[in-house]
């Protein structure tokens, strides 16, 4: 009996113990799903998760077992955020606040930082957490720096350096480019490559798809005679796609080219261009594939031509941090005297994104 008596009152304590933890495990479990965002889908189907944005006919939903996933907009009955989203209506009516359900096909925005809210109908929400391009406020900076080099010592001295560049401003109607790219080797200190190239661009969107544009590029190469060749122009452009793992766009108009020569005589002339800028990551990888090229074409000096294209593959190797390579293929149809119509180029690259 005097066994008996511990040996029950740890019994009891055990039990209570595992009470008491089943309730801590029930509690945080259900506390983890109620600081869950739900969607209610008028099938009944309900899904836990996170919003993360709409901007078209679907709403970008994050869930733990699937990732992100598309829900058309149409199926959802109502639906809840546990932190403040943005949220845009037709009438251009935008306010910040968590949401919670309501009636079917409607909902409830309580703004933050008052005692203020509001009842809405879903068919009249346009946006949530729009982009600064979808919804017209604010500014997206996107862009890349890029680094290459080598450099030996003893029986060959060499070194080379290549850096190239470029950000991106963009707003719901304007587009904003600038560019360049540098390119020095040396062998027993003598010069092997140099040259280097500056861009900058400006877009003026029309309508969502249509844009005009103008553009100005200054280029210089020592061993093509080129010691700058200026081309400035003005055209449209068609933005085929513009999303986070696709963008193709396409652009015709008319350019001035002034080359100015270090011997060949100066000259100068009026050229049609044509461009394609496009990059794509594909199966949803991270993996992002790109092309561009622009061609130039004279329009009284019908034999002049010029060909900028690059290609080449961005794989990522840490947080903002890639490795590139691609390939670069210059073409003059009228080069200086002396020199070559085609120039090729290999590169490999480590690189910054943002």
């Amino acid at each position: 009996m005097l066994l008996a008596k511990p040996l029950l009152l740890s019994i009891n304590l055990t039990a209570k113990l595992c009470r008491s933890i089943a309730i801590f495990i029930a509690l945080t479990i259900f506390s983890f799903s109620a600081l869950a965002d739900e969607v209610r889908l008028k099938n009944g189907d309900v899904l836990t998760g996170t919003i993360i944005k709409k901007e078209t006919d679907k709403l970008i939903f994050n869930t733990s077992y699937a990732g992100d996933i598309s829900i058309v907009w149409s199926q959802i009955s109502t639906l809840t955020s546990t932190s403040p989203v943005k949220v845009f209506l037709a009438d251009e009516i935008n306010m910040t606040g968590t949401i919670d359900e309501s009636e079917p096909g409607r909902a409830i925005i309580r703004i933050v930082n008052t005692d203020v809210e509001s009842d809405f109908d879903l068919n009249e929400l346009t946006y949530i957490n729009p982009s600064p391009e979808v919804s017209g406020i604010g500014v997206v900076w996107s862009g890349n720096i890029n680094l290459g080099g080598a450099l030996t010592e003893g029986n060959t001295d060499t070194s080379l350096v290549r850096a190239d560049g470029e950000t991106i401003a963009r707003t719901k109607n304007n587009r904003f480019t600038l560019g360049g790219v540098l390119n020095r080797a040396k062998s027993n200190n003598v010069d092997t490559e140099y040259n280097s190239r500056a861009y900058a661009k400006y877009d003026k969107f029309l309508t969502k798809k249509w844009y005009l544009y103008t553009n100005i590029t200054l280029e210089n190469d020592r061993f093509r005679d080129i010691d700058l060749r200026s081309t400035t122009g003005v055209g449209n452009g068609y933005q085929i796609y513009e999303q986070d793992d696709l963008n193709l766009a396409i652009e015709g108009g008319i350019n001035y080219i002034k080359v100015d020569y270090d011997i060949a005589d100066d000259e100068s002339y009026a050229s049609g261009r044509w461009a394609l800028r496009y990059d794509q990551k594909p199966m949803s990888g991270n993996v992002q594939f790109f092309h561009q090229h622009e061609i130039l074409f004279g329009l009284e000096k019908t034999a002049n031509t010029l060909v900028f294209s690059k290609t080449g593959l961005r794989v990522p190797i840490a947080k903002n941090l890639n490795a590139s390579t691609q390939v670069n293929f210059d073409y003059n149809s009228k080069p200086a005297e002396n020199r070559k119509k085609m120039d090729k180029t290999l590169l490999f690259s480590l690189g910054y994104g943002w």
